[in-house]
Order: structure tokens, then C-alpha cells, then sequence
């Protein structure tokens, strides 16, 4: 069994952190005709799209997921385990807690409408292409799609190496073309795959240790490289500087295109550059320990940390405080942000406790979100 790699953990944490922190931060709810909607905060003031050069982090996430399906499929292989034993464990990763998740809100649902408060229920309310809650069930969709592809994309590493993102990269640069051609997002579609699949590949030379291998020079240089592709692609009239307020969308979703290519490779080349300071520090113990706790606790923070801002939103709407709702960032909305983000914390913290008792009874005393072993 691989030993686990301290650097990824710590990659996919301060991803999640930063995803929990700039959600919290940035999206505006706001209520029309009885339903509550969001944007985000660079929607309404398009100044702020340096911040999305620096928040979207979910190439990290892919290319964390690249590393662990590599060495699960590598370990698998080890145990003579048939490829369906290998894609059944990493689904059940994702897609158990997932349905747990979903179950929650269906059994509230169920249990206003019986109550007869149907007309209240969260459900009815909730706008589709929302950040507020369901919104990052998005990436778990895609991930779902690119671990069932992993045997192929393992293989097609082995055999073809650098090719494979390369020719993944070229892919994007033709759906955006033929998008800009016919001005239709509709190419795109392809886009919500090739866009994700390339730092996802990327984190298989992380895992056979092509990249570990880089020095700071190169790390450096792909880090810059990836932040000069951006500049220069933004500065296209294809693409607008924010990465979350795309030209197109694709199945309510802001379309992926190449400058989130970029990104990912500056992110990535960016994370290399500091490996050798967080491996310094995960040496302690005890900063390894909150990583390793930090890492257990995942999944169920990134499915239900937008389910704690919206039941702080609500509830403080409903004592008529008045940053809880905007449609434009005021100062007053601003200077709400602390309370909103601490309050969502609490709450969260508070269901991560309730999720935690429920799992020890549900797998008879153990504790489900215990770090994992080597």
C-alpha cells in the first residue's frame, strides 16, 4: 500500500478552504417572486475578477483526484483486482455521502409537506442553477465521469505521456473556436470533460513522479508560463477577464473554456513551488494530524457548506436584518460578510457533529470521518 502523500492532502484542504471561504464570501443571495437565487459578488461588479484568477480553484481538486486515482488503480492492479472492484470503491467514496446528503433534504421536504408547511418547504424556493445549496454537486458529477475513465486515461499516460494532455488541451482550443464561430455555447458541452481532464492528468506526472522531480526553477517557470497564457488569453476578445462569468453557459453552468486551461497549469506549477515548505511543515505531527483530520472531513463539508450559508441567509432575512439579502454589494452588505461567514461556520460545524453521530450509529460505534491510515 502507497504511503499517503502529505502534499496532496494538504493541496486538496486549502482547495476546499478556499472554495468554503470565497462561497461564503462572495455569493449574494437574494429572493424575487418567493425564490431565492444567488450570483456571484463578480456578476455585479466586474472590477473584482482578479479574485477569480486566484479563487477558482477546482483545478486543484482534479488534479489532487489525478494522484489518488492513479494510486488506487496502481494498488488495484497490485491486488489483482478486476477494473469494476477498483471503479465500485472510488464510487462509493463519492457517491455515498452524496446520496445521504440529497436523502437529508428529500426527508425536510417530505416532512413539511406532511407537516403541512409544503408551502414553506426549501425545495420549492430554491432556484436551479444555484450556487445555494446544490450548486457544488456540479463537480461531482464531472469527477464521477473522468474516475470511470481513468483505466483509459492510466493507460493512455503509460503509453503516450505529455501527448494525452496535449491533445486533451487542443480539444478545448476547438470546442472554443467552433463556440465562437457559430456563437453557441453548444460546443462547449465537451468542454465540462477536456477543461477538468487535463489537470487531472497532470496529476498522474505528479504520481509516477515526473513532476516531483521538477526543481523550483521549472516549478516556477510553469507557474509563470500558466499566469502568462492567462494574460495573454483574457486578453482576447473571446474571453472575459473573470473566470466565473463566462460568455456561454452550458447546462446553467458558466462554460469551461481554455483560460481555465491556464489557470490550472499556473495553480498547479504554484503548488509546486511551495511543496517543500508544506512538507516541512507536515513534518510535525501535529500539523500533519489537523491536515489528516481536515482531509477526513472533505466530502461532507464541501456537500454541505452551502446548506449552512442558506440557513443563515434565511434566518437572518427572516429577522430582517439587512445585509442578508442583496443584488448589489453595498457597504453595508460588506461589512455583514464577517457575521455571515462566522454564523455559516457555526452552523456547519454544528451538522458536521450531527452527520458524525449519525454515521457512529449507522457503522456501530466507529467514527466515520477518522483519518486514514497509511
Amino acid at each position: 500500500m502507497t504511503e499517503r502523500d502529505r502534499f496532496i492532502d494538504a493541496v486538496r484542504v486549502a482547495a476546499l478552504a478556499a472554495v468554503v471561504f470565497l462561497h461564503w464570501l462572495a455569493v449574494m443571495p437574494s429572493v424575487a417572486d418567493g425564490r431565492f437565487t444567488d450570483q456571484i459578488v463578480v456578476s455585479a461588479v466586474p472590477q473584482l475578477w482578479p479574485l477569480t484568477w486566484l479563487g477558482d480553484v477546482m483545478a486543484l481538486f482534479f488534479f489532487a483526484g489525478g494522484y489518488a486515482n492513479w494510486v488506487s488503480f496502481k494498488n488495484s492492479r497490485e491486488r489483482d483486482e478486476s477494473t469494476g472492484a477498483y471503479l465500485s470503491r472510488r464510487y462509493r467514496r463519492l457517491v455515498l455521502p452524496t446520496l445521504g446528503f440529497l436523502g437529508a433534504w428529500l426527508a425536510v421536504e417530505l416532512l413539511m409537506r406532511l407537516s403541512g408547511l409544503g408551502p414553506w418547504s426549501p425545495l420549492r424556493h430554491v432556484s436551479i442553477g444555484n450556487t445555494t445549496p446544490f450548486g457544488p454537486l456540479w463537480f461531482l458529477g464531472v469527477y464521477l465521469v473522468v474516475v470511470t475513465l481513468s483505466p483509459l486515461t492510466v493507460a493512455a499516460h503509460r503509453r503516450w505521456g505529455l501527448a494525452v494532455p496535449v491533445v486533451m488541451t487542443l480539444g478545448v482550443v476547438a470546442a472554443d473556436a467552433a463556440a465562437v464561430l457559430f456563437d453557441s455555447g453548444a460546443p462547449l458541452v465537451v468542454n465540462l470533460l477536456l477543461v477538468w481532464m487535463v489537470p487531472h492528468q497532470l496529476g498522474y506526472f505528479y504520481a509516477d513522479g515526473r513532476l516531483r522531480r521538477l526543481s523550483l526553477t521549472a516549478c516556477a517557470g510553469l507557474a509563470v508560463a500558466g499566469l502568462l497564457a492567462l494574460v495573454l488569453l483574457t486578453s482576447l476578445p473571446f474571453y472575459p477577464r473573470s473566470l466565473f462569468d463566462q460568455r456561454w453557459k452550458v447546462l446553467t453552468m458558466d462554460a469551461p473554456t481554455l483560460p481555465l486551461v491556464a489557470e490550472a497549469v499556473w495553480f498547479i506549477g504554484f503548488a509546486l513551488l511551495l511543496r517543500p515548505l508544506v512538507e516541512g511543515i507536515l513534518a510535525d505531527p501535529r500539523h500533519w494530524s489537523l491536515v489528516s483530520r481536515a482531509n477526513a472531513l472533505a466530502m461532507p463539508v464541501y456537500l454541505w457548506h452551502m446548506t449552512a450559508y442558506l440557513v443563515v441567509v434565511v434566518a437572518l432575512g427572516a429577522l430582517g436584518v439587512r445585509f442578508a439579502y442583496a443584488t448589489e454589494p453595498s457597504v453595508l452588505w460588506w461589512l455583514g460578510r464577517p457575521v455571515v461567514m462566522v454564523l455559516s461556520g457555526v452552523v456547519l460545524t454544528l451538522t458536521l457533529v450531527a452527520l458524525e453521530r449519525v454515521q457512529r450509529l449507522a457503522h456501530g460505534g466507529v467514527a466515520p470521518f477518522a483519518p486514514r491510515g497509511r
